[in-house]
């Protein structure tokens, strides 16, 4: 019986921490539906399967065009903005889901590492785990925003329009239709608010918003989750830099112990290039589009003249949408000071080891770099860009609003 028992509680403490698909269910989840799960044996699948989805779409991708074209000859400069706002939407579902094919092998082997790092937890003391757990905590309420913002945004106008539309139909006898995307659909525009048209565009135009969720979730997430991993591995460094200048006494150990510390150290820095060639140009394009989304949206509302709760919602999705990779990569540059602070508080003064010495000055000195994270060496990513796309936003909102 104890026997039995003993196995139970070994069989539970090896389980504790489990890979990347199993710990972060809803972001693997994610990236598999919208076919950027990276696995080299499915690229070929994932991109035919794009390729499906696109072509399904392409009537509505055609009106969208035709409609865009169509405000420009007008000069309707207002129907102009909610196309471009719908458009960078679009575009960044695009840019993700191909980029996501084209980086696969890069892509796999930081999955790969965090799942190899979290199984490893599974053979450290109690004290390394504990520092796991807030870690992964942290990763995983990272995951449960980018559930949430795309589902949110995906929903908004679909459920928008059905409320308005049930509101008229209680409450009026002669009620409106509300289109998903209220735009002129290219041959059809005087039948497009008739019955079936109507109904078979409205369920359409449902499920091309739902499509659009798991892509931002799935690879906005994975940004957030990889780099709250690579706090992790900094944290992990530091702490145990400290624990063996406490806990070891022999020199030979002590020595032993460094050198591997500082193996984890390099892996753990190249584990941050693997991440800013895999996130470089999906950092670059967030910074690009997105601060153009947040203007055309605030200047919607102008132009309405009231809190609308759509573009409001918009709004606010597409400042949360900056607001958390530069967060996540703000972060990461806190937690290098915190790993420099660390290791400069540990007990090297009580050894009188100059090897040891050493050894601690090199780790000082590697991380005396900042570990930023840029889009395409052009913006980094910190809580200070954040501001500036705010302030930038308003600008252009003031500009194109005085015309």
């Amino acid at each position: 019986m104890d026997t039995t028992r003993k196995v139970g509680i070994k069989i539970a403490n090896e389980n504790k921490f489990k890979t990347f698909s199993e710990t972060y269910k809803l972001c693997a989840f994610a990236l598999a539906i919208a076919y950027i799960y990276p696995n080299k044996a499915t690229a070929r699948k994932r991109l035919k399967m794009l390729l499906i989805t696109i072509a399904l779409n392409i009537i509505e991708l055609y009106w969208y065009m035709c409609y865009l074209i169509v405000c420009i000859i007008r000069m309707d400069i207002y129907n102009f903005t909610r196309q471009i706002t719908i458009g960078i939407i679009i575009s960044l579902y695009l840019f993700k889901a191909f980029y996501g094919i084209f980086v696969t092998e890069k892509f796999e082997h930081i999955l790969q590492e965090i799942t190899d790092d979290l199984l490893r937890g599974n053979e450290l003391s109690m004290d390394l785990q504990e520092i796991y757990f807030i870690y992964i905590k942290r990763a995983k309420i990272a995951q449960a925003c980018w559930t949430v913002i795309p589902l949110l945004l995906g929903t908004q106008f679909t459920i928008y329009s059905a409320v308005c539309m049930i509101y008229e139909y209680m409450t009026t006898d002669l009620w409106n239709r509300y289109m998903v995307h209220e735009m002129e659909l290219q041959h059809i525009q005087h039948l497009q608010y008739r019955t079936p048209y109507f109904e078979t565009i409205f369920a359409y135009n449902c499920i091309q918003s739902l499509i659009l969720a798991p892509n931002y979730s799935g690879f906005d997430g994975s940004f957030c989750i990889a780099t709250t991993h690579m706090c992790l591995k900094l944290k992990i460094v530091g702490y145990s830099v400290q624990k063996a200048f406490k806990d070891i006494n022999d020199r030979k150990d002590l020595r032993k112990k460094m050198k591997s510390l500082i193996e984890e150290h390099q892996k753990a820095l190249l584990f941050h290039r693997k991440m800013q060639n895999v996130y470089g140009e999906w950092l670059f394009m967030v910074f690009l589009l997105t601060s153009i989304l947040i203007s055309f949206n605030v200047y919607q509302i102008y132009c309405i003249g009231r809190i609308d709760p759509k573009y409001t919602i918009f709004t606010l999705s597409a400042v949360l949408h900056m607001f958390l990779p530069c967060y996540y990569a703000s972060d990461l540059i806190q937690a290098n000071d915190e790993f420099q602070r660390d290791i400069y508080n540990a007990r090297w003064e009580t050894t009188g080891d100059p090897v040891v010495s050493r050894y601690l000055t090199f780790m000082i000195a590697r991380s005396q770099q900042r570990l930023i994270l840029t889009g395409k060496g052009i913006v980094t990513f910190d809580m200070q860009l954040f501001v500036t796309i705010l302030h930038t936003s308003y600008s252009f909102f003031t500009l194109i609003s005085t015309k």
